[in-house]
């Protein structure tokens, strides 16, 4: 079984739309936590400053990613100096043009040498450049995705893997692109009061909720 299939049969459609409906009906945790309202404070100025780039040049790129690292829990460290290649690569995602899976793969390595090693904070990269291609990506996501409880550790590597990220933008395209969602999209945006993707949204929404251990026991 792919990686995907396995999201379908853990995330069916209208599992999705249920937990999308219960995130509008109370969206605002930021009343509750610090850290998810700094997000919402802080993402529209972060997707605002790649617009307002034309190309990105190396300067962009560092200040990039230490605006990304704001997100993180660790401090950042450079494990590769590549940043030709990856400079090569995020100009062409910004355009929205994206190579082979095969290509994308080794792309998405180059840059996560930069980051730290971080396919987490990659993704985080690749979505303020261009949040209508690139979804985020984390552990609670993955969490969501694989029906596990909120209070499991996932290991560091299951998060790692390019295969996984990209079955996660097939899986969010699949998503958003059903006709249902477009009305939870808007509801969002409309309760969080600015416009975004709507991998931004689906990304929210499984971000925001927490699996229920007894539902999974089932």
């Amino acid at each position: 079984m792919g990686i995907i299939e396995e999201f379908r049969i853990k995330v069916p459609f209208e599992k999705f739309r249920e937990d999308g409906a219960r995130f509008i009906k109370n969206p605002d945790i930021s009343k509750k936590d610090n850290k998810i309202s700094s997000y919402y404070i802080s993402y529209p100025e972060f997707l605002e400053y790649f617009k307002n780039t034309t190309e990105i040049k190396k300067h962009n790129l560092i200040i990039g990613i230490n605006f990304v690292y704001g997100w993180m829990p660790r401090v950042l460290k450079f494990h590769s100096e590549n940043f030709d290649e990856v400079l090569e690569f995020l100009n062409r995602a910004k355009k929205g043009e994206l190579p082979t899976k095969k290509e994308l793969e080794k792309d998405l390595e180059l840059l996560s040498e930069i980051l730290d090693h971080s396919l987490i904070g990659t993704s985080k990269l690749l979505h303020f450049i261009n949040p209508e291609k690139f979804a985020i990506w984390d552990s609670k996501v993955y969490k969501y995705l694989m029906g596990l409880p909120e209070q499991e550790k996932v290991p560091h590597y299951k998060t790692e893997k390019a295969e996984s990220y990209l079955a996660y933008l097939d899986f969010c395209k699949e998503l958003t692109q059903r006709k249902e969602y477009e009305e939870i999209h808007n509801h969002i945006c409309e309760e969080v009061k600015y416009p975004m993707s709507k991998f931004r949204t689906a990304e929210l929404i499984m971000f925001s909720t927490r699996n229920d251990t007894k539902s999974n026991e089932k």
